[in-house]
């Protein structure tokens, strides 16, 4: 009889046990339901439930739980409660769906209430991209990658994220990984091979970019920068045959004249290594043909551009003076005599350029206030030639006035 007494005081005692741990699931469900809303009782019930073998087996017991932390996170009162309120709940709605996938809410789990944590985890992130917090912005967007693989604007915001927070390598992860998705924005081409180039990593750059095209053939941003990494790598003829793209696809852009211009102006003026004039290639009345052309088709779009104007005029004073060196080497006195009415007249066609660049630069910028020391010095040179001597006196005094 004792023995019988004994197993029936330990199988009541377990029974009692169990009970208690299945009362305190719906002891914290009591606490969080309304009118109680008493999160922080409602913590510590669904926290000692969830502990215990029989009650964690349960499916309610990590709905229960994932409501309790959500409702933490979104509580004034009690979100301090806990740091990672919305991953415990979104681990808490999961592993209730795994327990059980047929669970009573399992639908309401899957199309209610991890989207609404999804939610709130992003504009967690969000809000910390706004205040420029940009490493735990992309911790927050990546714990939305968990949540929710493949969602397109998550990976842009953490490749933005990376990119901000000096994390190279995830950020090109996630660049490349839109791409892998055929995301439909020419922007992530443009900001991946930005980071190729900062990287000096021109042949990357410069395939992401030609990537792009293939996708993007009309986007005029991709054919710019393809422009700028063949100028800066010194494929100027390359670069040449990108801006006639560009210009078919932008006439009245005047910038694109401009670059095309300084282009055929390089490639007709070539230097060494050592910024010293090279050679003049075979086909240099051709560049400056061209560069010539380019920067008067500019200059009908923008007749003010004072880069434009100062440009087509130093081509023309930089030709006068070579005209000069070519005769003084001339032996006759009337052969010099016509290669100087040539060389004067060159220098009468840079006059009005290089005047209405002096004229139109705001002088404000330091790009503008080297360009305005270079065309007053090229309109001194000049003034001496045409001897018109008030111009002469009055752009001396504004130079000396730069000193």
């Amino acid at each position: 009889m004792k023995r019988i007494s004994l197993l029936l005081i330990t199988t009541c005692l377990s029974a009692s046990l169990v009970y208690s741990q299945k009362a305190k699931v719906q002891t914290a469900w009591n606490y969080y339901k309304d009118p109680y809303n008493q999160y922080d009782k409602a913590k510590e019930a669904i926290d000692e439930a969830s502990l215990n073998e029989t009650s964690s087996a349960m499916a309610k017991t990590w709905y229960y739980k994932g409501l309790i932390y959500a409702a933490l996170y979104n509580s004034e009162k009690y979100k301090s409660l806990c740091d990672n309120c919305l991953w415990i709940a979104y681990e808490s709605f999961t592993k209730a769906n795994k327990i059980d996938p047929k669970n009573d809410w399992a639908d309401e789990i899957t199309t209610v209430r991890i989207p609404l944590v999804v939610n709130d985890v992003f504009k967690k992130g969000v809000k910390a991209y706004e205040a420029k917090d940009f490493k735990v912005a992309l911790e927050e967007f990546e714990r939305v990658l968990i949540m929710s693989p493949g969602d397109t604007s998550v990976i842009l915001n953490s490749a933005y994220s990376a990119e901000h927070a000096g994390d190279m390598v995830k950020a090109k992860q996630y660049y490349n990984q839109l791409i892998s998705y055929k995301f439909n924005d020419d922007k992530i081409y443009l900001s991946l091979s930005e980071i190729y180039m900062n990287e000096k990593d021109t042949a990357n750059a410069l395939k992401t970019i030609r990537d792009g095209r293939t996708v993007f053939p009309d986007s005029l941003s991709l054919m710019l920068n393809e422009i700028n990494i063949l100028l800066s790598s010194g494929r100027q003829k390359e670069a040449t045959a990108a801006l006639d793209a560009a210009i078919a696809k932008d006439p009245n852009n005047p910038s694109l004249y401009l670059a095309l211009g300084a282009t055929f102006d390089n490639l007709a003026n070539p230097r060494d290594k050592a910024a010293k004039e090279a050679l003049k290639p075979e086909q240099y009345n051709d560049y400056i043909s061209r560069s010539e052309s380019a920067y008067k088709n500019g200059i009908k779009i923008d007749p003010n551009n004072y880069i434009l104007n100062y440009n087509l005029g130093a081509l023309y004073f930089n030709q006068a003076v070579e005209m000069i060196n070519a005769a003084n080497l001339l032996k006759s006195n009337t052969e010099f005599d016509k290669a100087k009415v040539k060389y004067e007249a060159k220098f009468k066609e840079a006059q009005p350029y290089l005047e209405k660049s002096l004229e139109t630069n705001p002088n404000k910028s330091a790009e503008d206030k080297d360009t305005y020391k270079g065309t007053l010095t090229s309109l001194k040179q000049l003034y001496i030639r045409t001897g018109e001597t008030e111009k002469y006196t009055k752009v001396t005094e504004q130079l000396k006035a730069l000193e």
